[in-house]
């Protein structure tokens, strides 16, 4: 945002990796996540908090489940050098620590570790529960997680600014909301000009993805630029900030069930999300985000572990009553399966690197004018240190 600018980039460092607490086969999760927390909380990644809500519209794909997609495990030592990639230091043997799922959106990682695709690609990955104030994008870029789930619109800045870490392979789309009340007064974006709009985090990925759409309407986002008031307010205070008038809008990171709820009593509606209702849906939600280290000594075992977790992503999309199933009883979600499945039926589960490559520069682009970003930065150049390149053709 123009109020907080971004600093100028420095040179990526690494600090020594912590060690995993959780081992492999089923999942260790210590306890029921909690409800209503935060989506988007300091605690680190937005969209890692829970969500058990009752979804609006679909959009999951299933196209014949899992054929037809080439899978890395059989990569043998010619191919990889073939994609340009050199293994420096192997972690093929070590263990893989990764950021425990909590939240329904994390459905590809939940199923990629509990129906052994991670085992079957000759991977060891540990899960651990990441603490309640802990940064996540520095905790995965000083080591201490190998990879974790994140929304890459909220990894642009970090990026930039220096934290060693890069994206590859999208996960899904679909899981943010921008609801208003039913009663006429905001009846499109362009109509919240000179508006309230409830968030949970100023710099959440919901405030990120829907500055897009205001731009859309001619309308800066900005603070500064006092065309639109973002109002912070605690995720679960949201609803009834905006039943009660006190925001005239809220953007949500995904499926929030009292706001559902609101919807299905008639009270409020949804003028757009990043499934279908907006111009800026194209641009994939979740995505892997792996540690620079672990990519540079080892991107034959880092392209194994995103192909596998992309695996999960595409058996979530055609097996959703499983998941929620999964996703309630291993206390990955406080939820109920009937709830959870509510929720991933608005998810579109279409993993690809090459289609979050493609959007990045111009995603970028269009970031950059909402002020997220600075003006001056060099887009392109951006777009490559985002990204890393595994050699993965889907």
């Amino acid at each position: 945002m123009t109020d907080n600018p971004v600093q100028e980039p420095q040179e990526d460092g690494l600090a020594a990796s912590d060690g995993p607490v959780a081992s492999d086969g089923p999942a260790a999760v210590e306890g029921p996540v909690e409800a209503n927390v935060d989506l988007d909380a300091p605690q680190g990644i937005s969209r890692r908090r829970l969500f058990t809500a009752a979804g609006v519209g679909a959009g999951v794909l299933v196209a014949g489940g899992l054929a037809g997609w080439a899978f890395v495990r059989g990569r043998d030592k010619e191919t990889a050098k073939a994609d340009g990639l050199t293994v420096t230091k192997s972690w093929a043997d070590r263990e893989l620590t990764l950021t425990t799922p909590s939240g329904v959106c994390e459905a590809p990682l939940v199923a990629a570790y509990e129906k052994g695709f991670f085992r079957q690609a000759g991977l060891n990955v540990v899960l651990k529960k990441t603490g309640t104030d802990e940064d996540v994008t520095a905790a995965v870029g000083s080591g201490k997680y190998v990879a974790s789930n994140g929304i890459f619109f909220n990894y642009l800045g970090p990026i930039y600014n220096g934290t060693p870490v890069k994206l590859s392979g999208g996960l899904h789309h679909g899981c943010l909301d921008l609801y208003v009340r039913n009663d006429g007064s905001v009846p499109t974006v362009a109509s919240l000009k000179g508006k309230k709009i409830g968030v949970s985090n100023l710099q959440g990925s919901a405030t990120n993805f829907f500055s897009l759409d205001l731009l859309d309407a001619g309308i800066n986002s900005s603070p500064a630029a006092k065309q639109v008031e973002w109002v912070v307010i605690e995720q679960p205070l949201l609803p009834q900030a905006l039943k009660d008038g006190k925001v005239d809008a809220i953007a949500t990171a995904g499926g929030y069930l009292p706001i559902i709820q609101g919807v299905q009593d008639g009270w409020a509606k949804e003028i757009s999300n990043n499934r279908n209702l907006s111009a800026n849906a194209n641009q994939p939600c979740c995505a892997v985000v792996l540690n620079n280290q672990f990519l540079s000594e080892d991107p034959v075992t880092a392209g194994k572990l995103v192909s596998a977790w992309a695996q999960g992503s595409r058996w979530v999309g055609a097996n959703l009553q499983e998941t929620a199933e999964i996703e309630s009883s291993k206390n990955y979600v406080a939820g109920k399966p009937d709830e959870i499945l509510q929720v991933l039926k608005t998810l579109t589960f279409d993993p690809s690197p090459k289609n979050l490559r493609e959007s990045l520069q111009p995603g970028i682009e269009k970031y950059v004018k909402t002020g997220f970003l600075p003006a001056g930065v060099d887009v392109p150049a951006l777009a490559d240190k985002v990204f890393v390149d595994l050699g993965l053709n889907f």
